[in-house]
């Protein structure tokens, strides 16, 4: 066997590695993400169920808005898994439309339901950023992703403060999303759209965190744009989501 063959041989092995590696630590994350919730659900009902009679009106509904807020969260998760499914796969495609700005924006606070009832959400939007051409489904969906990362992560141990503003710019529109949290760490800026980062032991506690913003980066791409973060200056994560007009052809 030549010298080339055996590199060959080893760089394929080394390759099947590195992949067999990370379909375990994906397999283990998700586990854990579908199990915790589901642990949570069951003990719930399990108590509420066997225990019914001594509990008081107020347990009982302790009981089940635990059950329904994990449900909720595993849902929020499976969501995310099938998402990153089909846009690997290749089979999810942007169809451009006229849109109004201001009404992705409203319908995706209105998607946060109970998870934005917490939060200040302050929405601006410049005059010229009203109709735009682009796919309104996918754009509201990467905006719905970023806000409910900030709703989690921004909150800075107080209720999320979420500032929304959008621009237009000759053929180039943009939607900030800017948070009162800590912050992003200034060396994992980017690190935060791969799939699967955490980056303390809280993460590992909300079921659905490590995919959310890959997906939103992957949709913002399906539609021709892009989705970077920073840190404000005044405090607090800050993300741009930039985008252009699509073709109505498309």
């Amino acid at each position: 066997m030549s010298a080339a063959k055996k590199f060959a041989d080893n760089d394929a092995k080394s390759a099947d590695k590195i992949r067999e590696d990370l379909h375990r630590q994906i397999l283990s994350t998700v586990s854990h993400d579908l199990k915790t919730p589901l642990a949570t659900i069951i003990g719930s009902l399990e108590v509420y169920q066997k225990m019914y009679d001594k509990l008081s009106p107020e347990k009982r509904q302790l009981l089940l808005h635990a059950s329904l807020a994990e449900a909720y969260r595993l849902d929020n998760f499976i969501t995310n898994i099938l998402d990153m499914t089909r846009l690997e796969a290749g089979v999810v495609r942007a169809s451009a439309e006229v849109c109004d700005i201001q009404q992705i924006i409203k319908d995706t606070i209105t998607r946060l339901g109970p998870k934005g009832l917490a939060a200040t959400v302050e929405i601006s939007i410049s005059p010229r950023a009203g109709d735009l051409i682009t796919d309104p489904m996918l754009l509201g969906r990467a905006l719905g992703l970023v806000v409910e990362n900030s709703l989690r992560h921004g909150g800075g141990g107080k209720a999320p403060i979420i500032e929304i503003t959008s621009s237009h710019n000759g053929h180039a529109h943009s939607i900030h999303v800017r948070d009162h949290g800590p912050g992003i760490p200034e060396n994992r800026l980017e690190d935060i759209f791969a799939k699967y980062t955490r980056f303390n032991n809280a993460d590992y506690q909300n079921a659905g965190t490590g995919l959310g913003l890959s997906i939103a980066r992957e949709l913002m791409t399906t539609i021709d744009g892009k989705i970077t973060a920073q840190n404000h200056a005044a405090g607090g994560a800050l993300f741009m989501l930039q985008f252009p007009q699509l073709n109505l052809k498309q």
